[in-house]
Order: C-alpha cells, then sequence, then structure tokens
C-alpha cells in the first residue's frame, strides 16, 4: 500500500476513534486523534487551521516509524483539499473514509458511550450536515449495524491495495 494515511470521517460517536485505533493494531500504523491537536477553548473555526497544521505534522512523525497513519477527525471540503495536499506533498497517498450510522444508532446504549446535551445536538447537527456523507470520500462504510469487528473487516476491504 505503501506510505498512506487513512483519515476517518463522520460525526460524533460514528466509531472514528475506536475503529481508527483498531485499524492503526490490524495494519501496523500509527493512530492520530484530530481531538487531541483542537484548542477546546476556542470554536473550531477559529482553531482549524493551527489543528489541521498540527495534525500533518503528527502525520509525518507517525512515517518516521510506519508506513501507516489513520486519523479520527471530521472532514469539510476545505479540510480535505489541505490534508490531501499535505499529504500529498510527502509522497503519501491519502484515504477518505466516511463512517455513517443514525442518530438512533449512535445514541443507542449498545454502543457504550454517553453523551451530554450538547454533543447529541452536535451528533443531530453533523448528521443533516453531511460529515458521513461527503462526496470527497473514496469509500463510505456503514458503522451503526454492524459489530467493531465485522466494519473493521468492511473498512479493510475499502482501503487501496496499492
Amino acid at each position: 500500500m505503501g506510505k498512506t494515511a487513512v483519515f476517518l470521517n463522520g460525526p460524533i460517536g460514528s466509531g472514528k476513534t475506536t475503529l481508527g485505533r483498531a485499524l492503526a493494531r490490524r495494519i501496523g500504523g500509527v493512530f492520530i486523534d484530530g481531538d487531541d491537536y483542537s484548542d477546546p477553548g476556542r470554536p473550531w473555526y477559529c482553531s482549524i487551521l493551527r489543528t489541521s497544521r498540527a495534525v500533518v505534522r503528527a502525520t509525518q512523525d507517525a512515517f518516521a516509524v510506519s508506513d501507516h497513519a489513520v486519523i479520527a477527525y471530521p472532514l469539510g471540503c476545505a479540510t480535505w483539499m489541505f490534508y490531501r495536499r499535505h499529504i500529498e506533498a510527502v509522497g503519501a497517498r491519502p484515504v477518505f473514509v466516511n463512517l455513517r450510522a443514525s442518530y438512533p444508532q449512535i445514541v443507542a446504549p449498545g454502543r457504550l458511550r454517553e453523551f451530554d446535551a450538547a454533543e447529541h445536538a452536535r451528533i443531530r447537527q453533523m448528521i443533516a450536515e453531511g460529515y458521513a456523507e461527503r462526496p470527497f470520500a473514496d469509500a463510505t462504510i456503514d458503522t451503526g449495524t454492524a459489530t467493531v469487528e465485522e466494519t473493521l473487516v468492511a473498512l479493510l476491504a475499502s482501503l487501496p491495495e496499492n
């Protein structure tokens, strides 16, 4: 597959972190949680460039130890273009995957995650804004109806061979 950065995109609770960690383990890659680089004290639109630059640096650092980086972070068109340009500039292949689940599936008790009122509102908003259906994605994986292992198998099958 060569040097590859797999970006997992989707609304809060769609499985970006859970699947990202599992995928990184399975392919011997480095997991990067984009939220670790954001500024929680500022709205996303005030810090998105700083966050995106930090994620690119973390991805470049990951390539020093592995051919694969898996990044969990919701994407818009502008961030997709930014990541695509910067990942390709270091000779790696960016792959973008939408993770899709409905609101009832995301908040179901079996998902083992509790959400506060603000997160509930944000999940609904992100679904309405199409975070699980981005047209620039290389693949879309339904995370709402299968186990983590079944979803991971589908995710692996969606990745390019080379």
